[in-house]
Parts: C-alpha cells; structure tokens; sequence
C-alpha cells in the first residue's frame, strides 16, 4: 500500500500535532510552551494546505499573519514575567498581582 501525497502531508501536520502538544504539557519554560504553541500552529497551517483549494491559500497567509502577531504578545508577555519573577518557569507565575 503507498501513500499518496495528500495523506503524507495529513500525517506530517498529525506529527507537528502531537509534538507541539507534547512540548506544551511537558515543558516549564515559558519559551518552549511558545515553541510548542507555533509547531502547533503550523501543524494545523499543513494540514489545511493539503487538504487544497484555490481559497485555503488566501486562509493560511492570514492566519500565517495572525500567527506571527500572537508570538510578539506572546514573547512580550515572556519578558514582562521575566522582570517580575527574574525566572521562566510556568509554576512561579502562580502569584501573579495585579
């Protein structure tokens, strides 16, 4: 049984999946949860371009657009708890003040 093109691309987009998720629950540093949150991203990103169309294209440069725009807050929020805490570690974040 060969693969065709399209289902090879659905697992690699499964593959980036799985391990953006792996990155999220198991890692403590603020960093790799971001790193794990865009191999997510760009996990879902594949698995629309190959499944085609003339419009998904259009779809992922926006969403490619928007992606780039959540890692600056994202990487913003980072630097902001590293001048609170001097740590990036997620369990510190628990006695956030206002």
């Amino acid at each position: 049984m060969e693969l065709s093109d399209v289902q090879i691309n659905m697992l690699a987009s499964l593959v980036l999946l799985f391990l953006g998720l792996y990155c999220v629950i198991s890692k403590k540093n603020l960093v790799k949860v971001i790193i794990g949150i865009e191999i997510m991203a760009k996990g879902a990103l594949l698995s629309f371009i190959a499944s085609g169309g003339a419009n998904i294209q259009s779809v992922v440069i926006i969403a490619i657009a928007i992606d780039a725009i959540i890692a600056a807050v994202a990487l913003s929020i980072i630097v902001n708890a590293w001048k609170h805490t001097k740590s990036l570690d997620v369990t510190k974040l628990t006695k956030l003040r206002g």
